[in-house]
């Protein structure tokens, strides 16, 4: 399953550490289920603590708040390379939702929904499939879930195809999907370069004041390694977070209170949402980008270069298949009109 075994293994390293006398007998079967259950999971009389980050590969998600849950919201990040093959750091935040999910199944009866987010990225063209339509971000995540794990049912697991940043992400899972559904215990995964960006748009969009919400949310975070970019990838990506970030907690959150008004400024004032900006977007024949390339890597340029790579062999070698057999056709026919001369 992906970087999951790696990653699994590594959960309750700390637990591992503590000094505990076993008994002297003891059935080493059912010694083995305990263990396992505990390197996941946290004792479940620890206090419930809402908005705190944890770490899928070095902190345990209380088995308090993860048998609470309604929703494990996957939060897209680069473009795919196939249509079922997410950029690698995407891979384990998909990986980190299953093992949450397969424990719960096993302990609470009905494990969480699974909720993979984004249609695409700002920042690159999108993976196209062979009938020349978008192969959403949402959709190559949901893919990578469902054909790697038999113990997750499809209905399960929910796309999320309408965002395009991590605000329209956190807006279109809450108006969308949790309160429709009635979600309220919720964990948002994501890699570690991109929490804290997460954590603050997400605390924004989902206790903005709305007619609808009768109930506070409970968000919880769950936060997974850098896998599979460089460090300069994850250095430019880091830097702007932290800009993002700032502007999250110092001016949008501020100015956008209630839920009608982050409305206001996705339809009003954003690149991806607003009617006026897409119109102008769409009539210019090429965007200026000052996006380095080194942020571009964090966002999945090595697929779009992968699939780009991919279509350019193809048509070489198609291309001159088709060559060939045009110039034949054209020999023939010429034979065949001498030969009625």
């Amino acid at each position: 399953m992906g970087n999951s075994s790696s990653a699994i293994k590594k959960v309750g390293e700390p637990i591992e550490q503590k000094q505990v006398e076993a008994p002297e007998e003891v059935d080493e079967e059912e010694k083995n289920v305990e263990e396992e259950q505990e390197d996941l999971f946290l004792d479940p009389a620890a206090e419930m603590e809402t908005g705190k980050v944890y770490h899928f590969q070095n902190d345990d998600l209380p088995q308090e708040i993860a048998q609470a849950l309604d929703a494990i919201f996957v939060l897209g990040g680069g473009v795919p390379s196939s249509v079922t093959s997410p950029p690698e750091y995407v891979k384990l935040r998909c990986d980190a939702a299953v093992t949450v999910c397969k424990h719960m199944s096993g302990i609470a009866g009905d494990m969480p929904a699974i909720v993979c987010l984004s249609a695409g990225t700002a920042h690159l063209p999108q993976l196209l499939s062979d009938d020349g339509l978008p192969v959403w971000e949402a959709t190559a995540s949901a893919a990578y879930i469902l054909e790697n794990n038999d113990t997750i049912p499809e209905e399960k697991v929910f796309a999320e195809t309408t965002s395009y940043d991590t605000i329209s992400n956190a807006y279109f899972a809450r108006t969308s999907h949790a309160e429709v559904a009635g979600w309220k215990n919720i964990l948002i995964i994501t890699s570690e370069f991109h929490m804290d960006r997460s954590k603050a748009i997400f605390d924004w969009i989902f206790n903005a004041e709305s007619p609808s919400m009768t109930s506070a949310y409970k968000l919880h975070y769950l936060a997974c390694d850098n896998i599979g970019l460089s460090e300069e990838a994850v250095k430019s990506r880091k830097e702007h977070e932290a800009r993002g970030a700032l502007n999250i907690q110092e001016n949008l959150s501020q100015k956008f209170k209630s839920l009608r008004e982050v409305w206001y400024f996705l339809t009003q004032h954003h690149d991806f949402f607003a009617a006026g900006k897409l119109v102008k977007r769409a009539k210019v024949a090429k965007q200026s980008d000052n996006t380095t390339s080194s942020l571009k890597d964090s966002y999945g340029a090595a697929s779009v270069a992968k699939s780009e790579e991919a279509v350019e062999i193809a048509y070489q070698k198609y291309g001159n298949m088709l060559m060939a057999a045009g110039a034949l056709a054209v020999i023939a026919s010429t034979t065949v009109l001498k030969g009625r001369k």
